[in-house]
């Protein structure tokens, strides 16, 4: 099985890498960094890539909230808590919180969305959002290397851990995705209920 998940990512870690960056790819941009300190990967084209999925993923969420958010949104009332967050944030913190973003879990799809229908600059968004997936691309996949290194130094040679740690690292992002899926659904449901 160990043979079979490093040939997997051997053969298809770039592009799982660039496909979970256009989402929410904190794990799998770390779990990178990991495959690359174990000589699977290349740190050097984890990174570019991880920038540049992050940036497409956002730009579209941002051009989709710009040309279909209001109506969107309206139709998901349990959203509109989240929207009214994140638009108070931006009165407050501008910038801040367009380049750090990324980095507030769970809300990586609705900020940019959010910011798309406001009346945030396209060009300032755009700039804004490259700077934070850089930051977020080298935070992450550095993270995911060095992580590499402290277990090889505290437990040895970091072969041995690599199964182990990669299927708790994807049980750990598939439970948290379902449990964000199904929270979705019964606010969905709950939504539904309110409207009778």
């Amino acid at each position: 099985m160990m043979e079979t998940l490093i040939l997997l990512v051997q053969n298809y870690g770039y592009a799982m890498v660039f496909i979970g960056t256009l989402l929410e790819g904190e794990t799998i941009v770390a779990l990178a960094g990991f495959a690359a300190y174990g000589g699977h990967l290349k740190l050097e084209l984890i990174i570019p890539i991880a920038i540049v999925g992050a940036l497409l993923g956002d730009q579209f969420f941002f051009y989709f909230g710009r040309h279909n958010g209001r109506g969107f949104l309206s139709r998901r009332p349990h959203l509109e808590a989240k929207v009214e967050r994140v638009h108070s944030l931006l009165e407050r913190y501008h910038g801040w919180i367009i380049f750090g973003s990324r980095f507030m879990y769970g809300f990586r799809a609705l900020i940019p969305m959010a910011l798309g229908a406001s009346r945030v600059s396209g060009v300032k968004f755009f700039l804004l959002n490259f700077l934070g997936a850089i930051v977020w691309g080298i935070f992450f996949a550095f993270g995911g290397y060095i992580f590499g290194g402290a277990i090889e130094h505290f437990l040895g040679n970091v072969k041995k851990f690599e199964g182990g740690i990669v299927v708790v690292a994807l049980t750990i992002l598939l439970a948290t995705q379902v449990s964000l899926y199904l929270r979705r659904k019964r606010a969905n449901l709950k939504e539904g209920e309110d409207h009778r």
